[in-house]
């Protein structure tokens, strides 16, 4: 990765054009010099709203669409001027007129309900008893509060509504009432009030009918929001470099080395200023990181952008190593081969639904799925039923010895604590392949003879396999290794005390990241455990009644359902962790890095 000091002309016109070529390049990582602050951006930021509030709005009619509507009714705004703005602003004044339709509706029936409890009264009549001096208030008591007025001669009970009762109070005083809520008279008549529930009921029909209309030139919407979102960026671009005399504006950034040329080319083009150079030792930690890697390992990306996982810049990249056994702890964890044949299909429907889209996350939901429902095959394990592990055809797949049911639980242990091994194996030899220019490579041969050695004591003290000669010698040769080359330099006695130094303490980590693997282990036979408790559950007493298969039916579901998802939360929580604590820590990766994610526009 390369830095790049980039200068162009500061006049508006001329800016913004660059700006836009050199973000349909889209290869320049762009760090602000300052925070973008700017009238246009907040301008182009509200209206980037206003597009997608009436983008939202016409979707939520795409369910409703009428082949039968005649679009020439609504003129085509896609050949006027300004055409996207009137657009805009037509679709959010009808929704606005929707709501305020619907506000008169929900008035008018709760005054048509009034009339349905309280009869077709004539607010005229109301109207000419007032003028008259009468007075008459309505109430709705419940049976106790009736019993503290009842009797009274201006009181009148006239029916009851909703277990209450309906009372009018009649007075010749104005002011005079009842220490209860009041119920007011509509303001309209209940003819008026029917009438103009008509009319809003059409107003309202002819307002979806002109949405309708509306939604069928959606796409100038979209396409005005795709080009404000890219004025956004280009503004934000803009305001983030430095203003150098009202003349030139400067930006900082980084271009990978492969695409030097390419940028060169265009800027030369378009008579932009650059410098090129390599990043400073300070600025490393600023330098973005561009993770390049083979097909089959960009299907763990999900996984890392999940947990936000990105490689320090000078850190290797563990994608494959992440990949590969990620699949490989996924199947151990689940060990289910019903389970996995449950996932694959689930997958497999979901992304018919999409129309097999190629999107990495079903790439990577498949590779998990095959992986349970091989290593489920393998342990002989079909939801948790020995049963049908003892089919025929299904026994001759399994290896007895990796067996859920009756299999050698002590060499299944011991094979956690080997993969653990191996894991960290590689993580050494991977930082010995990126020290292959200095002794320091050395070293890393030094871990792996310890991580052996450790091997050896995790299978002595876990598991009682006694050790044999050799693993004093590995840690002997380890230490040695690890003094001598750990810390090269000019003061060799002190290199070789400092890493003795800290030999103990990282040994002792080793052992417990060794230990660590048993989980997928116990975390696996619980999976199983589970499985065996609820098929017990269902069906450890027989099927007897029709109510008893039913229940059986409801416990399996249930039951499974909350195990498989319990599963997947043991594959995000320690089948990443393994990889992103154990393995990254001796592959010495810290994941401190920041993504490249160039200044890039879509080409139009």
């Amino acid at each position: 990765m390369k830095k790049l000091m980039l200068l162009m002309p500061e006049s508006a016109v001329d800016v913004d054009a660059n700006l836009r070529v050199l973000g349909e390049l889209g290869v320049m990582h762009v760090s602000p010099l300052q925070v973008a602050k700017d009238e246009s951006i907040d301008r182009v930021d509200a209206r980037i709203k206003q597009f997608e509030k009436a983008i939202a709005i016409l979707d939520s009619y795409d369910e409703e669409k009428d082949s039968n509507l005649d679009l020439t009714e609504i003129r085509d705004y896609s050949k006027l001027e300004r055409g996207e703005i009137l657009l805009m602003e037509r679709v959010l004044e009808t929704e606005n007129k929707k709501k305020t339709l619907e506000n008169t509706k929900l008035n008018l029936k709760n005054d048509l309900d009034w009339y349905g409890n309280w009869g077709k009264v004539s607010l005229q009549d109301i109207k000419e008893l007032n003028e008259n001096g009468i007075w008459i208030k309505l109430y709705l008591l419940t049976d106790r509060e009736l019993k503290q007025v009842f009797g009274r001669e201006d009181i009148y009970v006239v029916g009851r509504c909703n277990d209450l009762n309906q009372v009018v109070f009649i007075s010749e005083d104005a002011d005079k009432k009842l220490d209860y809520q009041e119920i007011y008279f509509p303001l309209s008549d209940f003819y008026q009030d029917k009438i103009s529930n008509e009319n809003t009921e059409k107003q309202l029909e002819e307002n979806k009918k002109i949405l309708l209309h509306l939604q069928a030139q959606k796409d100038v919407l979209k396409n005005a929001l795709d080009e404000r979102k890219r004025r956004l960026d280009v503004r934000n671009i803009q305001y983030g470099g430095i203003a150098i005399d009202n003349q030139v504006r400067c930006w900082k950034g980084f271009i990978p080395e492969d695409r030097v040329d390419e940028f060169v080319g265009v800027a030369e083009k378009y008579s932009w200023g650059y410098v090129i150079e390599e990043p400073t030792a300070e600025e490393i930690d600023e330098v973005p990181t561009l993770v390049r890697t083979l097909p089959w390992a960009e299907r763990i990306k999900p996984v890392m952008d999940f947990m936000g996982l990105v490689p320090g810049y000078k850190e290797l990249d563990v994608s494959k190593v992440f990949m590969i056994f990620f699949t490989f702890f996924s199947g151990i964890l689940v060990g289910d081969a019903g389970y996995g044949l449950v996932f694959l299909l689930i997958t497999f429907f979901v992304h018919r639904q999409q129309k097999f889209a190629k999107k990495i996350e079903f790439n990577l939901f498949y590779t998990l799925s095959v992986s349970i429902l091989f290593w489920g095959i393998l342990t002989g394990t079909y939801f948790g039923s020995a049963a049908i592990a003892e089919v025929p055809i299904l026994h001759s797949l399994r290896i007895e010895k990796l067996a859920s049911f009756g299999g050698d639980s002590l060499f299944i242990q011991k094979l956690m604590f080997l993969i653990g091994a191996i894991h960290l194996t590689i993580g050494h030899f991977q930082v010995a392949w990126r020290y292959s220019n200095s002794v320091k490579a050395i070293a890393q041969l030094g871990w792996v003879s310890i991580i052996w050695g450790l091997y050896l004591v995790v299978n002595q003290m876990v598991l009682g396999i006694p050790a044999p000669g050799i693993m004093i010698w590995l840690f002997v040769a380890g230490a040695v290794l690890i003094a001598l080359f750990s810390n090269p330099g000019t003061n060799f006695v002190k290199g070789m005390l400092s890493s003795l130094a800290n030999l103990p303490l990282s040994i002792i980590n080793g052992f417990s990241d060794i230990i660590s693997y048993i989980r997928l282990y116990a975390v696996g036979l619980s999976t199983v455990l589970m499985a065996a408790s609820f098929n017990q559950m269902a069906l450890g007493d027989g099927v007897t009644t029709l109510a008893s298969g039913l229940g059986a039916v409801v416990v399996l579901i249930l039951g499974h359902g909350l195990n498989m998802i319990l599963a997947l939360m043991a594959i995000l929580v320690h089948g990443v962790r393994l990889n992103m604590l154990e393995y990254a820590g001796h592959a010495s990766v810290e994941f401190s890095g920041n993504e490249y994610t160039p200044f890039k526009l879509k080409n139009k």
